[in-house]
């Protein structure tokens, strides 16, 4: 690596963790039967709290959810160093093998699972938004309507991101969730890729996410999903 790659290299590794740092936050949306923590910005990171579970649950997951808070510029960083793709206000810009070989270079972190998805409709910018992420999030229980503000407004920064580039081939976002395992009632950290192909990123730039109003929409994507164990310490 020449030194002029290297320093700009390494800005690209600083500013991540600037990022890192500013997003370390996070908030706490109530709903009717519980409540969802979600990381601040579009670092998509989501636990579900349900009233109901008792309170070592609840302080297991909060545990697993504020320990997963790190792992977006975990993530960002190892896409980098593979592809050589910086990531952008939550935007990756690579396929499914440069993400899968991105994610194994991560300590702790394996593919499960490759599902295909597709949706369609008549609909508002708003309730395709609340559509996408009932699919994803849709186990951990819990309504994601309270929380469509923020979900609105950081999908709208995606989809900024993505009229400024340069979509070649696929386009998508990484969420991670944290579920709690049935009868084991032991905390889950998941990371999904959902991704689409470039003619489904020329339909997406042209939807104002924040938009009342209704038009017919027809769009696919593939989800990669990925479980991560955090290493035991040596």
């Amino acid at each position: 690596m020449s030194v002029r790659n290297y320093l700009a290299h390494r800005n690209i590794v600083r500013r991540m963790e600037r990022e890192e740092r500013a997003y370390r936050s996070y908030h706490v949306t109530l709903t009717d039967d519980g409540e969802w923590m979600h990381a601040a910005g579009s670092d998509f990171l989501f636990a579900y709290l349900e009233n109901s579970w008792p309170a070592d649950v609840k302080t297991q997951v909060v545990d697993a959810f504020k320990q997963a808070l790190t792992m977006s510029s975990t993530i960002k960083t190892a896409v980098l160093n593979t592809s050589g793709q910086a990531v952008e206000s939550g935007l990756y810009l690579v396929d499914q093998s440069t993400m899968t070989q991105a994610m194994n270079s991560v300590a702790g972190m394996g593919i499960t699972s490759v599902d295909q998805n597709s949706e369609s409709g008549s609909g508002t910018a708003v309730s395709i938004t609340e559509q996408f992420f009932s699919a994803i999030l849709g186990g951990l229980g819990g309504d994601v309507a309270p929380m469509l503000d923020y979900l609105t407004t950081e999908m709208g920064d995606v989809q900024a991101q993505t009229k400024k580039s340069t979509v070649t081939s696929k386009f998508g976002t990484v969420i991670g969730t944290i579920s709690v395992m049935p009868v084991l009632n032991v905390p889950v950290t998941n990371f999904v890729y959902a991704y689409s192909d470039s003619q489904a990123s020329s339909w997406f730039v042209k939807v104002n996410c924040g938009s009342e109003e209704h038009e017919s929409y027809s769009y696919a994507y593939t989800a990669v999903n990925y479980n991560y164990v955090k290493p035991d310490a040596k």
